[in-house]
This record gives structure tokens, C-alpha cells and sequence, in this order.
């Protein structure tokens, strides 16, 4: 569940009754509230925390105590995520329970009540990030902001895909669990945001989800080629559809077609094949965290595991087999 990272990744601000007005100077310079009224209640905690990338902000916030918060027309569009307690969300003219999930869009203006209990994720995605991922996808330019149904999904397996993403973001950027791999982050960023958009209801999902037209087997193989060559950088839908000259929808169904798997489980299996090359041929400073580390896995458990559900073996068998331990 996303509340069990929560304390662990945002390290929670809390405010008490006599620091509400600082809690305000946060919320309008950080999240820019232009209303913030908050019940009397002199025993009342305010915790907050949020964590900042590059198209994405992920958050958390608890009040204690009933609250109403305004935004203006901002440029980014706002998942809602409440972990307990119920509200409501008024996005534009749609008005959703707090308690749901809700996806607010940008360029409207953003209404929060909520009731004490409220505890709540949100997840901010950059429009500019949408638009562009949207115009990669589908190969024509976007330039108008998207329309999200504020309560309503394609589908619930993508949500849940969507928030799992989200979890593995989540656990990337705590410290205290593993290194941070930039790189890494990056392309689980670009992989959110293309989720989101095909999880949000919006004016152009039609577009989106229609059978796109066939490509060449050249055309997997360009793909292919690109990823091998920058198996250490972000793989992002951009970079995917420059570099084979066909649209992001067009490349996600022939690569998966054709292949049986996605571009970025390509990308995951070049990354454990450079992973086994360098256990298997290591020098005086190889060590199965640098390895992991270099080739983007951070969480080492999971390496581990994955690894040998990969080759059979466990990592640092494959290390000390090379080393002749």
C-alpha cells in the first residue's frame, strides 16, 4: 500500500495550531493555494511532505481537522489518492468524493473540503509533460491542455498499474532503502506519464487507445538497436519515436507484437545481460551492489531475485563462479 511509504519517503512536516500561518506560507508558495480556512482546533497537526522531480511532484498531506483549499488554473493535472477519510474535489465544473480516485485537469481550478480524517497522496504531472508524451504517442502535434473526467478511468487494471508506478517511484527516491539511480528515476517519470494518459478519461483517448497501423520489422529492429547502444540513459517515447520515425502507439504494438514484450522489458533485459557480463567478467573492484547500481537497479533485493528468475543462479554465485571462490 502506498501508506506504508508514506512516513518512510516524505519525512512529514507536521505544524501545530500555533504554526498554521507558516503551514499557509507553504501551501501558497509550494502548492500555490490562493484560499486556505481551516476549522478551529487548537489541538489540531498538520503533516505535509512532498517530494520533487522532473515532471512529477509526489505528495502528502493531513489536516486533522476539516479544511477548505483553492488553486487557480494551474498547468498540471492532479491525481488524488486518499489513503482514509472522505472530502469532496471540485475540478472545473466536476465535483467527485475525496474519497475516490480523482484526476483533476489542468488549466481549471482546483477545489478541496475536507473532513478531519482526510489523509491523501496526490501525484502532480506537468502539462507540458502530457502534451508532449501525447504528441509522441500519437505522432501529431498537442498543444491544447487535456480535459480529464474528473472520476472516471479506462480502466481499473490501468489505474492500478498507474499507482504501482507510482510506488516504485516512490521507493527509488527513499534513501533510506537504496542509492538513487537519476537515470533511473527519469525513465520511471516518462513511464508514469505515459500511463497516466492512457488511464485518464480525456478528449483525445480515442485517438489514443484506436488500433494504430502496422510497421516494418526494421523499424522494431531501429528501436532495438537504440535501446542496446543507450541501455545507460533514460529510454523515454520521445527518444523512441525520433529515433525510429513512427508514432509512440505505432512502436508500443508492433515492439509488442512482434516481440512478445515491450520496448522498456527490452531495455530491463539488455540491463541484466550488461549486469551479467560484468559479474562474469570482474575485476579486483567488482562487487555485486556496484554491478546492480551501474546497471540500474538500486533495490538490490529485487535484483537478486529477479536476476536468478533471469539466469538461474543468484548474482553473486555468478561472481564468485568468475572469481573461482
Amino acid at each position: 500500500m502506498i501508506s506504508s511509504l508514506v512516513e518512510s519517503v516524505f519525512r512529514c512536516s507536521e505544524f501545530c495550531a500555533s504554526e498554521i500561518p507558516q503551514f499557509q506560507h507553504l501551501l501558497k508558495s509550494k502548492f500555490g493555494a490562493t484560499r486556505f480556512d481551516l476549522s478551529p482546533n487548537p489541538g489540531v497537526k498538520l503533516r505535509t511532505g512532498f517530494v520533487e522531480l522532473q515532471d512529477i511532484r509526489v505528495g502528502f498531506w493531513a489536516f486533522g481537522t476539516s479544511v477548505r483549499i483553492a488553486f487557480p488554473t494551474t498547468e498540471k493535472a492532479v491525481l488524488g489518492l486518499a489513503l482514509q477519510g472522505n472530502g469532496v474535489v471540485t475540478s472545473g465544473a466536476q465535483t467527485s468524493s475525496a474519497s475516490s480516485p480523482t484526476l483533476a485537469s489542468p488549466g481549471r481550478s482546483l477545489n478541496l473540503e475536507y473532513r478531519p480524517n482526510l489523509e491523501k497522496v496526490f501525484v502532480s504531472f506537468q502539462s507540458k509533460a502530457l502534451k508532449q508524451k501525447l504528441t509522441a504517442l500519437l505522432g501529431t502535434p498537442v498543444s491544447r491542455d487535456l480535459e480529464f473526467k474528473l472520476a472516471e478511468f479506462t480502466s481499473h487494471e490501468r489505474l492500478n498499474d498507474l499507482i504501482d508506478l507510482i510506488k516504485i517511484i516512490l521507493r527509488q527516491v527513499d534513501r533510506r532503502n537504496s542509492p538513487i539511480v537519476p537515470w533511473v528515476i527519469r525513465e520511471l517519470e516518462d513511464a508514469a506519464v505515459v500511463q497516466l494518459l492512457f488511464t485518464g478519461l480525456h478528449q483525445l483517448t480515442g485517438q489514443l487507445l484506436r488500433k494504430p497501423p502496422e510497421t516494418s520489422p526494421n523499424v522494431i529492429a531501429r528501436a532495438e538497436q537504440f535501446i542496446e547502444a543507450n541501455w545507460k540513459q533514460p529510454i523515454t517515447m520521445e527518444a523512441l519515436t525520433e529515433v525510429t520515425g513512427v508514432s509512440g502507439r505505432t512502436l508500443l504494438r508492433s515492439f509488442t507484437k512482434v516481440r512478445g514484450y515491450s520496448p522498456m522489458a527490452f531495455a530491463r533485459k539488455v540491463r541484466f545481460e550488461h549486469a551479467r557480463r560484468l559479474l562474469s567478467e570482474p575485476n579486483a573492484n567488482t562487487t555485486v551492489t556496484g554491478v546492480a547500481l551501474a546497471c540500474g537497479f538500486s533495490n538490490l533485493g529485487r535484483f537478486a531475485e529477479d536476476y536468478r528468475n533471469v539466469f538461474g543462479e543468484l548474482p553473486s554465485k555468478t561472481l564468485k563462479k568468475a572469481l573461482n571462490l
